[in-house]
């Protein structure tokens, strides 16, 4: 009858080996095989029985243990993978959330603007024109052109203000 430290100088090095392709990881490797000693130590009547029958049961064990490891961490990456998907997904829901009814809180406001102001914003930031585009087709300078927007904007900050500070006490 063998000695486990037999068993362990002898098979070690090629059960690590065995084990390596299903973990990828020498550490995790050695780990396993580490593993498999200990059950065979917790089961002294196996080595009563040979070396082929402790050569099997280590192989055996190691293979099993190797291929349970494979499955746990495949089974952890989908989980980290549908998390993260799910993160990302929420995000995205979350900020198209957001950017729609800041979007038509904006249309909102803008349809509250005086006439000339609602107009002249349309034009700079709906329909992409500039200045002197805008001032020709109203047919006034592009002084009132700018002066008109820029009271458009600060009444825009100040509702949207308000909007954020009603928010933010509620």
């Amino acid at each position: 009858m063998l000695s486990i430290e037999y068993y362990f100088k002898t098979y070690f090095l090629q059960l690590c080996t065995f084990a390596f392709p299903w973990v990828n990881s020498e550490e995790i490797a050695k780990d396993i095989v580490q593993d498999a000693f200990i059950v065979l130590m917790d089961r002294p009547e196996l080595l009563e029985k040979g070396e082929r029958v402790i050569k099997s049961f280590l192989y055996t064990s190691v293979k099993n243990m190797a291929m349970n490891t494979k499955r746990r961490d495949m089974v952890f990456d989908k989980i980290r993978n549908s998390i993260t998907v799910e993160e990302s997904d929420n995000h995205n829901i979350l900020d198209d959330l957001i950017n729609s009814e800041l979007i038509g809180a904006l249309h909102r406001e803008l349809d509250q603007l005086p006439e000339g102001c609602q107009r002249i914003c349309r034009l700079i930031y709906l329909d992409g024109m500039k200045y002197d585009e805008v001032a020709q087709e109203l047919d006034v300078s592009v002084n009132t052109v700018k002066t008109q927007r820029m009271r458009a904007i600060n009444l825009l900050k100040t509702k949207f203000l308000n909007l954020i500070l009603n928010f933010l006490l509620f």
